[in-house]
């Protein structure tokens, strides 16, 4: 039982019998498709409700992969699955968050806190309630932008 996947080098939608090939994944032979919806193989099952998997088709593999500037049937070398961790979203004390507020720098660690605190034109952010009618920048954003540079220090000329 065949399958489709679609073609993201050339932009169509091709047949596959149950194995392709994922170079850009490190692989030079056919792996068995698995479905991206149910992790089960797409010879098991009815998947035509289930995405469909981006991969050149055989046609245009070769031609992806010079675009790419891979040799043909060379084997790709797969970054690191798992990366070193960023400390870009933990709090001060090491704690993983999920962002922070620009307007009062509070941590949010679920996106429920994220849209209480958003909630009611941000009714629960004390610094966009102060500032709300100054059509300023968030105070965060604006230490940001000067700390690198993007703002200068000097007031603009008042237009005479």
């Amino acid at each position: 039982m065949s399958h489709r996947h679609f073609c993201d080098f050339a932009g169509h939608h091709w047949e596959c019998e149950g194995a392709a090939v994922r170079q850009l994944l490190g692989n030079t032979e056919p792996t068995i498709c698995m479905c991206l919806t149910c992790g089960v193989a797409m010879e098991d099952g009815d998947h035509s409700e289930c995405s469909v998997e981006l991969i050149a088709c055989p046609e245009h593999r070769d031609e992806q992969m010079r675009a790419m500037g891979y040799a043909p049937g060379e084997a790709v070398e797969v970054p690191n699955a798992e990366p070193e961790e960023s400390s870009m979203f933990r709090d001060a004390e090491g704690n993983r968050t999920i962002g922070f507020c620009l307007w009062c720098n509070r941590d949010f660690y679920s996106m429920e806190e994220v849209q209480a605190h958003n909630a009611d034109d941000m009714a629960a952010c004390p610094a966009f309630q102060d500032l709300k009618e100054e059509q300023c920048m968030p105070p965060v954003l604006q230490v940001m932008f000067e700390q690198a540079g993007f703002l200068s220090d000097e007031e603009p000329d008042d237009e005479k």
